[in-house]
């Protein structure tokens, strides 16, 4: 099973969003953020060569949606399917076990935010919650795994930023 985990895009700081009354959930992304996400999907795209994506798991988060659906776009338009287990703050043990649910699924990506997504990776690789990484607004990185995702069981097969998901596009 292979699992790409992406970062939402640039979106609304909290200060903007709080003087407009928007609360953290409603935080969308910016112009600038859309135009780097579908950027950055394009390099995915070239990444992926073809490769299909069965869904894309998301954050109900309305920035991490927004990521999400453009993604869906330049991806031939997998499933989506909004998961609260994505939400911050994110349980690694039920993010595991959510994803249990997709167990045979060839390749899943799951759309997110930091500090979660890194430590997630994080866990995945090492079965600690130590992050080794982190993630900038629509990075991106794929595991791989041998059976049902488990703590310590992924194996990292690329960790890109936005910048080189740009550059492949």
């Amino acid at each position: 099973m292979d699992i790409i985990v992406i970062r939402h895009g640039i979106a609304l700081d909290g200060d903007g969003a709080h003087k407009l009354g928007l609360s953290d959930a409603e935080r969308p992304l910016t112009p600038h953020g859309q135009r780097r996400t579908r950027a950055a999907a394009s390099g995915l795209r070239a990444t992926l060569d073809g490769a299909r994506v069965d869904d894309i798991v998301v954050s109900p988060l309305l920035r991490a949606r927004q990521t999400a659906d453009i993604l869906a776009s330049y991806l031939d338009d997998p499933t989506l399917e909004e998961a609260e287990v994505l939400a911050p703050p994110v349980d690694m043990e039920a993010l595991d076990a959510f994803l249990h649910s997709h167990f045979g699924d060839r390749r899943l990506i799951l759309v997110g935010h930091e500090p979660d997504l890194a430590t997630w990776v994080s866990w995945s690789l090492t079965r600690r919650r130590d992050r080794l990484m982190a993630f900038k607004k629509a990075g991106a990185a794929m595991l791989e795994f041998p059976g049902p995702p488990e703590g310590g069981t992924g194996t990292l097969r690329w960790l890109l930023t936005a910048a080189q998901l740009r550059a492949l596009g």
